[in-house]
């Protein structure tokens, strides 16, 4: 039976593969068992079809307004309407048999092609071999060889080899190899060689190009990816993901780690990374004493939004610091802390590196502090936002920022020793004004 099924799938490509320099005639339905029987007799490839009904499988010039076929359909000619088959849909594939070498030249110079306008359903593959304007859905994979205009619905994968305007939704994975405009969405992959413009939601999302809404080629249109893993050339749009990857990025990251490299100079702003580690701009450790800590260690990871600005007068980043605090007197409550923090920095800016620059930064910061040495299994949140003000050393010492800085704290579940310094209560919480003093290396 399995090879009976094989045989009548594929018995149009056997049997009926004839010169295509032959008129075409039309028929308004066609009625069979498979290619040979059937009411348009041994040569079915001669006829357009403006009605197809076969019990396994369907072979026509082309079908105009609907097909339906037990196995597979095939038709070597654009074609349009509804195409439905249990296994398979063909549109075009041996178009070129029976042709000498020149005549299929002439054929592409021409600019013959097999188009679908319409709509595929099957079991397992839908297949056009140029252009598809409407719709490919199948448990398998939609294949379109050259654009797509419309959705593939596919339980396994889409293929455009051209580019796409619309959808691509399937469980594995999305291709459109010259753009992408419109969404992609699956479980595991999405992919463009081109330009992306809607969006990317999978596990791993890459397009070539994410085009910018500012700067000296706007796009009106622009792209966000939201996956896991998520990667693109020129980033201008959004990527959300756990691992964000992009070359010279003046669009919005954010996820754990974000890695980009600075456009170069523009007369435009780029847009802000956030997230716990950023990699492509500056990297700058901090040391610091605060009111709540004896040491704190941070990380600060920063992200020019102006720094290629030739007319700029201060260069500001966006920040993000990740940071471990400990006190180290066993008289105080709290043992250790870990936290975030988010910002905004701006340096005072000048064209000689040698002279000095001061800066003035707020924050916002969301961190758990322990009261024991080692890690228990209680969440104790503490809020705050600081204010930051440094200066750089002298020439000599150019990379060492002294600086001091104010905040307001909140605790939601308040302990005793807590500072003093204007302190209140808010529910079962506390409030209180602190200070940091230290050193950032720059």
């Amino acid at each position: 039976m399995i090879r009976l099924s094989i045989i009548l799938l594929f018995s149009w490509q056997i049997i009926f593969a004839q010169n295509k320099t032959v008129a075409y005639k039309k028929s308004t339905i066609q009625l069979g068992l498979f290619p040979g029987i059937s009411t348009n007799g041994l040569n079915p490839g001669e006829y357009e079809n403006l009605f197809s009904f076969n019990l396994f499988t369907g072979y026509g010039y082309s079908t105009r307004y609907f097909e339906l076929n037990g196995l597979s359909g095939f038709n070597t000619a654009s074609s349009s309407g509804i195409h439905i088959s249990g296994i398979a849909n063909f549109i075009g594939g041996n178009e070129m048999v029976g042709l000498t070498e020149k005549e299929k030249r002439k054929q592409i110079r021409n600019g013959y092609e097999t188009n679908l306008t319409g709509f595929q359903l099957a079991g397992v593959l839908n297949y056009t071999g140029a252009n598809t304007e409407g719709a490919q859905i199948t448990v398998g994979v939609n294949n379109t060889q050259k654009y797509l205009i419309g959705a593939q619905i596919g339980g396994l994968f889409n293929y455009v080899g051209s580019f796409t305007m619309g959808t691509q939704l399937s469980l594995i994975g999305n291709y459109s190899k010259k753009s992408m405009s419109g969404v992609q969405l699956s479980l595991l992959l999405n992919t463009t060689q081109g330009s992306a413009t809607g969006m990317q939601i999978g596990a791993y999302n890459h397009a070539g190009v994410i085009n910018p809404t500012k700067g000296p080629n706007p796009s009106t249109n622009t792209a966000m990816q939201i996956g896991i893993i998520n990667t693109t050339g020129d980033m201008g749009g959004w990527q959300i993901g756990v691992l964000n990857i992009g070359n010279r990025v003046a669009g919005t990251q954010i996820g754990i780690i974000n890695i980009f490299k600075m456009p170069k100079p523009v007369d435009y702003k780029a847009s802000p990374a956030f997230g716990l580690l950023n990699i492509g701009g500056s990297m700058n450790p901090r040391f610091y004493v605060s009111e709540l800590y004896l040491t704190n260690y941070g990380l600060f990871t920063g992200k020019g939004l102006n720094s290629k600005v030739r007319s700029a007068s201060r260069f500001v980043y966006s920040y993000n610091e990740i940071i471990y605090s400990t006190n180290y007197k066993q008289e105080r409550e709290i043992k250790w802390g870990a936290s975030y923090r988010f910002g905004i920095i701006s340096f005072t800016k000048s064209q000689d590196p040698n002279v000095w620059r001061n800066y003035f930064s707020f924050s916002t910061e969301l961190g758990h502090y322990n009261l024991n040495k080692k890690l228990d299994n209680q969440l104790r949140m503490r809020y705050a936002a600081h204010i930051e003000l440094g200066s750089r050393l002298s020439r000599k010492m150019s990379s060492f920022y002294p600086f001091v800085a104010f905040s307001y704290n909140y605790m939601p579940d308040a302990i005793a020793n807590t500072p003093k310094f204007l302190a209140t209560t808010a529910s079962n919480g506390k409030l209180w004004a602190g200070y940091s003093v230290g050193l950032m290396i720059h």
